[in-house]
């Protein structure tokens, strides 16, 4: 039993101008990077006493998620990152392509809405005026019907707050499914090389 851990994947999407980079960095910063190639991602770390190895991938849209995933068993949860300035990407977000991802590959993980202000993140000022506001992103998050929206506006807090909700969900659903399987685990975590989350 010695080293042994649960698997997630997390779906990480968004364009460039998103910041998602912000994201895979705060997990280099506070956890172990075991693996990184082109648009994927492998994490290790401990979280409320459970060993995990979170595998990330990266697209700029759902609909490519399709050829990347085919292999996958499944994913776990997915953040989607917009840009609070770049209205386009949010119009351009729609239930359907979200229903069409959930029926393709039957997901049921958990879905989070994130907007992030790329200006105040680098603490500079920006051209324009945000054109997403708080009250936009929450009936957004509505009417695609993901779980839970946030903002990044102070990475280590934000983003900290993100992955709690995304990894007490996850926790949640593994002890649900193998409470045996989940407390063996959770008895073993000493033996697993990874950090704190």
């Amino acid at each position: 039993m010695k080293g042994f851990h649960f698997s997630l994947n997390l779906g990480l999407i968004g364009t460039d101008d998103s910041r998602i980079d912000i994201i895979l960095d705060y997990l280099k910063e506070k956890t172990e990077l075991t693996k990184s190639k082109d648009s994927k991602s492998e994490f290790q770390f401990i979280y409320e006493n459970v060993p995990l190895k979170m595998k990330i991938f990266q697209f700029t849209h759902f609909e490519d998620l399709s050829d990347d995933i085919k292999n996958l068993k499944k994913l776990d949860a997915i953040i989607v990152a917009v840009n609070l300035y770049n209205d386009q990407v949010m119009s351009n977000l729609n239930f359907n392509s979200y229903k069409n991802f959930c029926d393709k590959f039957n997901f049921n993980g958990i879905a989070v809405l994130v907007g992030t202000d790329p200006y105040l993140i680098e603490q500079t000022n920006p051209p324009v005026s945000r054109s997403i506001n708080e009250f936009v992103l929450i009936q957004k998050t509505k009417e695609i019907k993901f779980h839970y929206c946030s903002k990044i506006q102070n990475p280590q807090k934000d983003i900290a707050d993100i992955f709690k909700k995304v990894l007490n969900y996850v926790i949640l659903r593994l002890e649900f499914t193998n409470p045996e399987m989940f407390d063996r685990a959770k008895k073993n975590s000493k033996d697993f090389a990874g950090r704190y989350l």
